[in-house]
């Protein structure tokens, strides 16, 4: 017999959609607020695009039938709520995209353009893109299709400040993703969270961050007094903002699926008050979850970690959205 699984209790299946909810279609007049998306690919290294499967682990995680009606008492305490939803907000998950696990130029390349296509045509139905990665390569071409709404801000949270002008030439790869979001004219503010460790970063990449304009929060810094709410006040007030989550932020001790677990990183806590300050300052206009190589994971904690974070940010968007709807 197999190990029973909380979600069992309650009749839990393997569900198409993450959290049951609604299947989607990517479309100009698509109606929905939100939109999940898995992103397996983009511009991977010739190691291959290891965190190709994630969307999938991270949508089975969670399969209670009607978990999305429960109240969620990380996001509303002891105030009593309709579930993690409001009423009239619709989310729908749109699948994964068909993407190609090659390192080539070319393929590369048009990955890049089926991702750009895809949130661009999502923005102009008017949905917030809610994304499943996929290495650290995704945000970039995702970035992209916001052009021509900016300013808007990028808050990054990642060990890894990902800063390198290419590697080995390649310059679109998960290293870079901060380059080259700097080098968008719609981007504006840039804050980045949570680096620690040793990553691919040289000084230079550092001083080039900080010469940008970078806000740059190391965890020692998030871990003093009112550390994390001197880092999202960093965030103009008011501006939308794209928050770019690699799970290598989190402590592998939460969150051992990763390819570089790097010790001291965020807790659960810690990151659900990165959310809620941030949505407290700012509109958020997409989130993106990367890095979790399904692999390396250690009885689906990491799975469920990545499920219950998105879990959050769902809810959190979509209150965004409801207050604005009354």
């Amino acid at each position: 017999m197999s190990t029973p699984r909380m979600g069992d209790l309650f009749g839990s299946n393997e569900a198409r959609t993450w959290l049951n909810l609604p299947e989607g279609e990517i479309s100009a007049t698509m109606k929905a607020d939100i939109a999940v998306l898995g992103i397996g690919s983009a511009t991977p290294y010739p190691i291959g695009s290891y965190c190709k499967d994630a969307p999938r682990a991270i949508r089975t995680a969670r399969v209670w039938p009607d978990i999305l009606d429960h109240h969620d008492f990380d996001l509303y305490g002891t105030t009593p709520s309709q579930g993690v939803l409001p009423g009239g907000v619709r989310v729908v998950d749109c699948g994964d995209l068909d993407l190609t696990d090659s390192a080539e130029t070319h393929l590369t390349a048009q990955n890049r353009e089926i991702i750009r296509k895809s949130i661009t045509t999502l923005r102009k139905a008017g949905a917030v893109p809610f994304i499943f990665g996929g290495d650290d390569s995704v945000p970039i071409p995702v970035l992209e299709a916001y052009s021509g709404e900016g300013p808007i801000s990028v808050l990054q949270i990642d060990a890894h400040i990902d800063w390198r002008d290419d590697v080995n030439g390649e310059r679109f790869g998960l290293s870079s993703n901060m380059r080259r979001a700097s080098e968008m004219d719609h981007v504006g503010t840039i804050v980045q969270l949570a680096a620690r460790g040793i990553g691919s970063a040289r000084g230079r990449e550092v001083r080039d961050a900080i010469d940008y304009g970078v806000s740059l929060h190391p965890m020692p810094h998030l871990l003093e007094e009112n550390g994390i709410a001197r880092a999202i006040d960093n965030l103009p007030e008011g501006v939308p903002v794209y928050i770019a989550l690699d799970v290598d932020s989190l402590d592998p001790t939460f969150m051992p699926a990763v390819i570089g677990p790097a010790p001291g990183g965020l807790d659960y806590w810690q990151m659900t008050e990165i959310f809620k300050r941030t949505a407290q300052r700012a509109p958020i206009a997409g989130f993106s979850m990367v890095e979790m190589m399904p692999e390396a994971d250690i009885n689906g904690q990491g799975a469920l970690m990545a499920s219950r974070l998105g879990l959050s940010m769902l809810g959190l968007i979509a209150n965004q959205i409801s207050d604005n709807l009354s």
